[in-house]
């Protein structure tokens, strides 16, 4: 199974992405979508549905979060 282009788009926090994926489950494959205009040299960013609860991504999704705790130690 190959996964396309996919590789190339970067995960981030639910509600920052700038696509948005549809899936096929019964046909095996997904297709993404901009979800506004891109800028040339725009990083493409993706969230991974998976992210907070899949434990290969515990590591990527404490540094995708990591500004999360700095802002709310900030605040106490």
């Amino acid at each position: 199974m190959g996964s396309g282009c996919a590789p190339f788009y970067n995960t981030c926090k639910e509600g920052t992405a700038n696509t948005r994926m549809e899936r096929f489950f019964d046909e095996d494959r997904f297709e993404i979508y901009a979800t506004r205009d891109i800028e040339a040299g725009e990083e493409l960013l993706h969230t991974y549905i998976s992210l907070k609860w899949r434990t290969c991504f515990q590591e990527l999704n404490e540094i995708v979060h990591a500004d999360d705790s700095e802002h709310k130690s900030s605040e106490e």
